[in-house]
């Protein structure tokens, strides 16, 4: 009986299998990650277009008054118009968490949300915080600056 069991030791057969049961975890793992991280960088892309599309939305609400007044030199926000136009705009999307800043010359919205993981959920993370920022001005007529 010794003996079969020191033959059993010495004999290198099925090496090869534990390394490719080992290498397969972790290529299945790695792959995962990458899935992971491209559906999680799409949402992200998704939420920074919300970003944007309020602070666009919310730059058009110029003050006529101070536009007139002004003979067309002073382009400012109707800052009531323009957090209206951002807050309902987010709000509309739903499941979001947002601020935003209104001032006469610029406005900025930075929104979050709770995105939601797939292959990271076997590993207990059921959820990743992701976020956004936009900032706008508000602008009229053709703009000869550069680009």
């Amino acid at each position: 009986m010794r003996r079969t069991i020191r033959e059993l030791a010495r004999d290198e057969s099925g090496q090869a299998m534990v390394l490719v049961a080992i290498f397969l975890t972790a290529l299945v793992a790695v792959a995962g990650l990458v899935a992971e991280g491209g559906m999680l960088f799409a949402q992200r892309r998704d939420l920074q277009n919300v970003a944007d599309a309020a602070a666009a939305a919310a730059a058009m609400q110029l003050d006529e008054n101070t536009y007139r007044a002004s003979s067309g030199g002073i382009v400012a926000l109707d800052i009531t118009a323009a957090r209206s136009v951002a807050t309902a705009y987010l709000a509309r999307e739903g499941g979001l968490v947002y601020a935003v800043t209104v001032a006469p010359s610029r406005i900025e919205v930075d929104v979050s949300r709770s995105a939601r993981t797939g292959f990271l959920g076997a590993f207990g993370v059921r959820s990743v915080e992701i976020s956004a920022h936009s900032a706008s001005e508000p602008r009229h007529g053709v703009f000869a600056g550069s680009p």
